[in-house]
This record gives structure tokens, sequence and C-alpha cells, in this order.
């Protein structure tokens, strides 16, 4: 499914590996991934222009 049911974005993910070195595995969701999948209707752009002022 492509929707967040609570609407929290994903943090980033970490790997930790044997030899102590760290690898990110995931990046961070943005405000815009979340509503990547509203893009044919306008809804992010609206959304950005209102909270920007």
């Amino acid at each position: 499914m492509g929707y967040n049911y609570n609407g929290k974005l994903k943090s980033a993910e970490l790997l930790l590996k044997e030899n102590g070195d760290i690898q990110l595995i995931r990046r961070a969701e943005t405000p815009k991934d979340y509503f990547s999948t509203f893009d044919g209707l306008g809804i992010y752009e609206s959304l950005k222009k209102e909270f920007e002022g």
C-alpha cells in the first residue's frame, strides 16, 4: 500500500556492521515523499504554498 495510516514519516535507518562501520540503508522520508502519490492532483504544491506563507 502506498499510504501511511497515521501520516508519520519514516526515519532514517542505519546498519551497524561487525567492524563498527555504520551504513545508511534508508534515508529519512520528507513531506514531499509522503505526498508524492498525490502529485497528479497538485496537493503537495498547494500545501507547500500554504505553509510557507
